[in-house]
């Protein structure tokens, strides 16, 4: 028995106006769980690696995940290529998640400081020695140029979020033409590895100062608690939907 779809969301560059013909195309998909999963108290995920990466995660953990504010599943609410259920009823949810995409990208703005500050000290790490796919850029430019774009890029989100009051977060990471330029050189090696370290230097700076900002927003319960009852009740619905097809 296949999985029923709730919806599907390009994520990665192609959200971030920063994709090029080379990029691959990244893609978030939630399902919803069978009875059997809700019995044995199982939580559905699987990754799927090909032309096409796919993440696939159990419906129930939205939430947590939204909570916890890491950019890279928020962004699924934002973003260019949203694939919905054919079932109404499905549809129905989804629309109301999507309706609440600006509380939720708010409602834990401490937590996303510390999110974004976690995936910074990960990607910056690379920035001397690479990894396993960006060596070759290290021996080319003398660092790894994609995660030194990453760390930027994170870095950047940070700022423009505040710059515009936490009320925009698609404008946060989504970047006009002049700034996509910038960020793909900064890709390509256009910049030396010291020229580079002042840019970085010069971001984590005005990060470290905007700590305090993200620190004293208020986090919102009761969007957590409305997004919980719209999972809720999707969940229960496809149970009563499962147990009805076996009668």
């Amino acid at each position: 028995m296949n999985r029923k779809l709730v919806f599907k969301a390009l994520v990665g560059s192609g959200n971030y106006h920063l994709s090029t013909p080379e990029s691959d195309k990244d893609y978030k998909i939630f399902v919803l769980p069978f009875f059997q999963d809700l019995y044995n108290g199982k939580v559905y995920t699987r990754s799927v690696v090909g032309k096409n990466d796919e993440e696939i995660h159990d419906i129930r953990k939205l939430n947590q995940l939204f909570w916890k504010s890491n950019v890279n599943f928020v962004e699924v609410l934002f973003s260019i290529e949203i694939v919905h259920s054919e079932s109404e009823w499905i549809k129905e949810s989804v629309d109301q998640i999507l309706a609440l995409k600006k509380e939720i990208a708010s409602m834990n703005l401490p937590y996303l400081y510390k999110a974004c500050k976690g995936m910074f000290l990960s990607k910056s790490k690379y920035i001397e020695t690479g990894n396993q796919e960006t060596k070759l850029l290290v021996e080319k430019f003398g660092y790894d140029t994609k995660s030194a774009m990453h760390t930027f890029r994170i870095l950047d989100f940070i700022e423009r979020y505040a710059d515009n009051e936490f009320t925009d977060f698609k404008k946060a990471i989504q970047y006009n033409e002049t700034e996509r330029e910038f960020l793909l050189k900064l890709k390509q090696g256009a910049f030396t590895q010291m020229e580079f370290n002042q840019l970085i230097r010069a971001k984590v700076e005005n990060f470290e100062k905007l700590e305090a900002m993200y620190q004293q927003q208020p986090v919102k319960e009761d969007v957590k608690a409305m997004l919980e009852e719209i999972i809720y009740k999707l969940v229960a619905n496809s149970v009563q939907y499962e147990l009805n097809q076996e009668d």
